[in-house]
């Protein structure tokens, strides 16, 4: 099962004989049969037949809508969710109860922070010339995570924990990309230069990934545990991808190091840095590459709070 994604204007889809049919100025392209498919991920203007929709829900394929101008995520669609509504209850109580929602957040902490502290780790070994740099990070990272695990917190104070690793964190991160990049701090809306586009496009697609492993779990994806209920807002799914975050950033400086990714690749439009469509062809052939285990785990997280929930409810 693989992702398609259609990145080009004009395209017309239709739905013809169990595949995804591709029209462009009314000549057929092309097909992709529907079960080869676990999502599609379309940017920018495209025209949907909406049996096609329906057959991509009814057989559970996720469809994520990004905004033409800044890759924004401007829609999803998934099929039915979970047939065990339990599950859905069971989350909820245990997101009224304090203790099982503090014991949660604190182990999603904790896991970010390694896996930050992983990455500056191996780059380390790669990067001599940086070390005062990413070893600072790192003496920041331990000692929070000292902190962490020796004492109990509320979600108020671990919050501000993560927050302050998080400063350190992409202050060493950012002193493994060239000058020339100026990636100097996480920039989100808008993105301002190369690196900052790529992990604004990258956390949309690992975010998109969380939520379709919710629904698939039979989880609310709008109800999380570290992350508040906020409208409009998937607190779940943002949980879930906290840990995976610094693998997404490990992709991202491999791409810059190894020059797959260049100053050619991104078109800049009154202040604001993006992908062009040559960089995106780049990116989200190794996104895809990198994603599959990615998926697996999300889709074990899911599985396993669902369990988790379930048992507590009972109990």
């Amino acid at each position: 099962m693989s992702t398609l994604f259609l990145d080009h204007k004009g395209l017309t889809l239709g739905f013809e004989g169990q595949c995804i049919a591709l029209y462009e100025q009314g000549s057929r392209r092309g097909t992709v049969p529907l079960h080869l498919l676990e999502r599609v991920v379309i940017r920018g203007q495209v025209t949907l037949d909406t049996r096609l929709l329906g057959a991509l829900a009814e057989k559970g394929i996720g469809v994520l809508m990004l905004s033409g101008r800044n890759h924004r995520n401007v829609g999803m669609l998934f099929g039915k969710p979970h047939n065990d509504s339990r599950r859905r209850v069971a989350q909820y109580a245990s997101y009224l109860d304090a203790t099982e929602r503090l014991r949660l957040s604190r182990w999603l902490v904790v896991g970010k922070l390694r896996s930050q502290k992983r990455l500056l780790t191996t780059a380390l070994t790669q990067q001599q010339d940086l070390r005062h740099a990413l070893i600072a990070g790192i003496t920041t990272l331990d000692g929070i995570l000292a902190q962490l695990t020796s004492e109990d917190w509320s979600i108020e104070q671990l919050r501000g924990f993560e927050g302050s690793a998080a400063a350190a964190y992409f202050k060493a991160y950012s002193s493994l990309f060239a000058s020339s990049l100026q990636f100097t701090s996480r920039e989100r809306r808008p993105p301002t230069d190369p690196v900052n586009a790529c992990l604004s496009l990258g956390y949309t697609l690992l975010h998109f990934d969380a939520v379709k492993a919710c629904h698939e779990s039979g989880l609310d994806p709008y109800i999380g545990f570290f992350h508040d209920p906020a409208f409009g807002r998937e607190s779940l799914a943002c949980d879930f991808i906290e840990t995976q975050r610094a693998k997404l950033d490990k992709l991202i400086w491999r791409l810059f190091r190894e020059r797959v990714l260049r100053a050619e690749n991104f078109s800049a439009d009154n202040g604001k840095v993006l992908l062009n469509k040559s960089g995106r062809q780049h990116f989200y052939a190794e996104y895809e590459v990198f994603a599959r285990p990615v998926r697996r785990l999300l889709r074990r997280y899911g599985h396993a709070l669902a369990q988790r929930f379930v048992l507590i409810l009972r109990s």
